[in-house]
C-alpha cells in the first residue's frame, strides 16, 4: 500500500475536530463558522441540515448528526470525485443529474441504474474487505458513507489515508418521505439544489385508507422478524391502504413473532410481502412448510432499496396496485410477483 501523504495532497483536504464536531473542507475559502443561515432544514428527516453564507446561498455547508456529528464544506459547484458506498446514493446523485461525478462504488454490479452500470465504475470494496488501492487510485473528494448502528469500520483507515468522507443516514429515517429527504442533502454535495424536486416528489406521495390484511417477511435463520409499528415498511404499506395482520410492537425496531403466530396471521392475510430470498412458489413452500397461502405474493426488486428509496411516491403507487388487486400480471419497478 502507497503511503498517502503524497497522493492526496492535492486535493487540499482538511480534517479538522472542533469540540466533538468534525469538519471537512476540500478548499479553505470559507469557514464553517461563517454559515450562519439555514438554506435547508428538513421537514420529515432528522439527522442534517444545510446552511449557507449570509446573503449568498450559493455556498454552502452540510450538517449531519449520526453516527457522528460533522459539517462539509461543499466547494463551488460541488464536490467532482465522489465514491459511494451505498447504491443508495447513486440513485441520489443520478436523480441530481450528476451521475458524471461518481468515480467509484462499492460493490458496483448490484447498481440498478443502467447509466451508471454503464460508467463501468471502479468497485472500491465494501466494509471488510475494502480495497484502499483502488480508492485511492479514483483520487475521491469525498466516501459516502453509512454507518448501521454506529461508525463504519473503514473510518480509521479513511483518516489514516486523509480520504474526506461523510455519513448518508437517510436508511435511520422510518418515514418514507424522511429518508427521501435526504437526496436534497446528497444534492448539495454535488452542487444540485433539490428543493423543489424533493417538494415535488413529496406532493406526489398520496397516502389512501384501506384494510387489506398484510402478511410480511419469512423467516431468516428460523426466526420470522416483523417490522414495529413506526418502522419503514409499516408505514409505506399503511399509507398503500394496507395492515399487517402479524402482532407488532410499538416503535420501528423489527422484533421476531412465534412461527405458529405467523402461520395464523398469514391465513389472514390477503397479500404477502418480502417473503425472504425466495423467488418462486416452491421455494417459498420450502421455506414455510407449514404455509397454506392462496393470495397474491409479491417480493422486492434491487431496485426497491436504490432508486424506491428517493422515489417513495413511486413505491407507494405500486404497493396500491398490488393490495388493491390492480396490480398486472407482470412485474412492477419495485416489486415482482412470486409465482
Amino acid at each position: 500500500m502507497k503511503k498517502t501523504g503524497n497522493l492526496l495532497i492535492v486535493f487540499l483536504s482538511i480534517f479538522a475536530i472542533v469540540g466533538c464536531t468534525r469538519v471537512v473542507k476540500l478548499s479553505p475559502t470559507h469557514d464553517e463558522s461563517a454559515f450562519t443561515e439555514t438554506f435547508y432544514s428538513p421537514s420529515y428527516a432528522a439527522g442534517f441540515r444545510v446552511m449557507c453564507l449570509p446573503g449568498d446561498s450559493s455556498v454552502r455547508m452540510l450538517e449531519v448528526f449520526k453516527p457522528d456529528t460533522a459539517r462539509i464544506v461543499i466547494p463551488e459547484g460541488g464536490f467532482r470525485r465522489v465514491v459511494t458506498m451505498s447504491s443508495t446514493y447513486v440513485a441520489h446523485i443520478e436523480e441530481a443529474g450528476r451521475a458524471e461525478c461518481l468515480v467509484g462504488a462499492s460493490s458496483p454490479d448490484y447498481i440498478s441504474s443502467p447509466i451508471v452500470r454503464a460508467m463501468s465504475l471502479p468497485d472500491v470494496g465494501h466494509d471488510g474487505a475494502m480495497n484502499y488501492e483502488q480508492l485511492l487510485a479514483v483520487k475521491p473528494e469525498l466516501v459516502m458513507l453509512y454507518g448501521i448502528g454506529g461508525p463504519s469500520p473503514i473510518v480509521p483507515k479513511l483518516e489514516e489515508l486523509g480520504v474526506p468522507y461523510v455519513y448518508i443516514s437517510d436508511f435511520e429515517e422510518q418515514s418514507p418521505l424522511g429518508r427521501a429527504e435526504w437526496v436534497v442533502a446528497s444534492g448539495a454535495l454535488v452542487g444540485t439544489d433539490m428543493r423543489r424536486r424533493f417538494g415535488e416528489i413529496e406532493t406526489a406521495y398520496c397516502p389512501t385508507v384501506g384494510d387489506t390484511g398484510v402478511m410480511i417477511n419469512a423467516p431468516y435463520g428460523g426466526v420470522w422478524f416483523v417490522p414495529g409499528k413506526d418502522g419503514y415498511m409499516s408505514r409505506l404499506i399503511s399509507d398503500a391502504g394496507g395492515r399487517l395482520v402479524a402482532p407488532q410492537t410499538d416503535g420501528s425496531e423489527s422484533r421476531p413473532i412465534d412461527l405458529e403466530q405467523a402461520i395464523v396471521a398469514l391465513s389472514k392475510s390477503n397479500v404477502w410481502l418480502c417473503p425472504g430470498a425466495a423467488t418462486n412458489r416452491e421455494e417459498l413452500s420450502l421455506a414455510v412448510p407449514k404455509a397454506r397461502f392462496a393470495g397474491d405474493v409479491w417480493n422486492q426488486t434491487a431496485d426497491f432499496y436504490e432508486t424506491g428509496a428517493v422515489r417513495p411516491d413511486s413505491v407507494l403507487g405500486e404497493l396500491k396496485l398490488i393490495l388493491s388487486d390492480s396490480a398486472p400480471a407482470d412485474s412492477l419497478r419495485y416489486f415482482y410477483r412470486v409465482k
